[in-house]
């Protein structure tokens, strides 16, 4: 019988797709609407075979979903909520930054 994956195992394995910079840049711009591969790369500055490997990766993991439109596949988040984690950990690290910031002025007084 093989063992089921638990909740901390799906969540490591997300959190491993979600920690590569050039897949969150792609997620970046997916959050403003549906593109195709060449408007990624256009609008990320990134070649477009790295764009389309990071997409299949994407879509493996159900990050992001791809529908045909006119012969291009056309890519989309596939959870809203993946749009709110990428905005909760930005809450995250920019409120980690005041503090340390805080710290420093603290132990450096001007």
């Amino acid at each position: 019988m093989i063992a089921q994956p638990s909740i901390f195992d799906l969540q490591a394995d997300l959190c491993k797709t979600m920690s590569n910079v050039t897949r969150l840049r792609i997620l970046h711009c997916l959050r403003e609407r549906p593109r195709c591969v060449r408007e990624i790369a256009q609008t990320t500055r990134l070649a477009q075979p790295t764009v389309s490997q990071q997409l299949a990766i994407l879509r493996s993991h159900g990050i992001v979903t791809a529908q045909r439109e006119k012969g291009e596949a056309i890519y989309r988040i596939a959870n809203p909520k993946i749009v709110q984690v990428c905005d909760l950990m930005r809450q995250v690290l920019a409120e980690q930054t005041a503090h340390q910031a805080k710290l420093v002025q603290t132990l450096h007084p001007k």
